[in-house]
């Protein structure tokens, strides 16, 4: 079995590397609460009809299309220079190569994808767990476009790259979570940063989110 960070990782129906192919997996099962403005085959709105399928998913290529020529434009040098700055101030922050020392541990990571000059910035109580999950998980459908209809607007999340596009990972173990996650998301050029909600603890879902939401002119 491949591994990463010397981990094992699993290529599934998403594959290890972020492709058009695998990206945008059409699923008619709403996960999220049903919108007026939106047809569904059923009154409770739980399945989309195949007409928003369609359209959602040509969407969600074109979304990724833009998403991609922004991430051609970025200077790489820049995008290093932005890391080594953040890491020289941050000093506790460590570049791992393997996870298993942040198994069962707390704390802020940093994920880096070279190849697209982006980072990832995160909190939780697991940090190998976490990264794993990242990595393993996939966005629902519905949820590609942040918000829904976002085309031009909607950052790539970071659980739409996968497993072998994070190249370098950061870690600080500490038991304090949460508190300064949003100023080491604020820290980087917003270009540079593909977390889609500015940081803290979501405990109201997505109508908490919504308001938290980060955008990136593609156009």
């Amino acid at each position: 079995m491949p591994t990463h960070f010397s981990v094992t990782v699993l290529d599934g129906k998403h594959g290890l590397k972020l492709t058009q192919e695998n990206y945008a997996i059409v699923n008619n099962k709403n996960s999220l609460v049903p919108f007026q403005n939106i047809t569904y085959t059923d009154k409770e709105g739980i399945y989309y009809s195949d007409e928003w399928c369609a359209k959602h998913l040509d969407d969600c290529l074109k979304n990724f299309d833009l998403n991609m020529k922004f991430f051609s434009t970025l200077n790489r040098k820049e995008f290093n220079t932005s890391i080594t700055t953040f890491l020289k101030k941050h000093q506790r922050f460590r570049q791992i190569s393997g996870l298993n020392i942040c198994a069962g541990k707390s704390g802020y990571y940093m994920m880096v994808l070279d190849e697209y000059c982006q980072l990832y910035s995160g909190t939780t109580n697991d940090i190998m767990r976490r990264i794993r999950q990242h990595w393993s998980s996939s966005k629902a459908f519905d949820r590609l476009l942040f918000p829904i209809g976002a085309v031009d607007t909607s950052i790539l999340s970071v659980d739409s790259f996968r497993a072998y596009d994070t190249t370098r990972i950061y870690a600080y173990i500490t038991p304090d979570t949460y508190e300064r996650e949003d100023n080491y998301i604020s820290y980087f050029p917003a270009k540079f940063v593909c977390n889609r909600i500015t940081g803290g603890k979501i405990t109201g879902g997505l109508l908490q989110a919504i308001p938290m939401k980060k955008q990136r002119p593609l156009k």
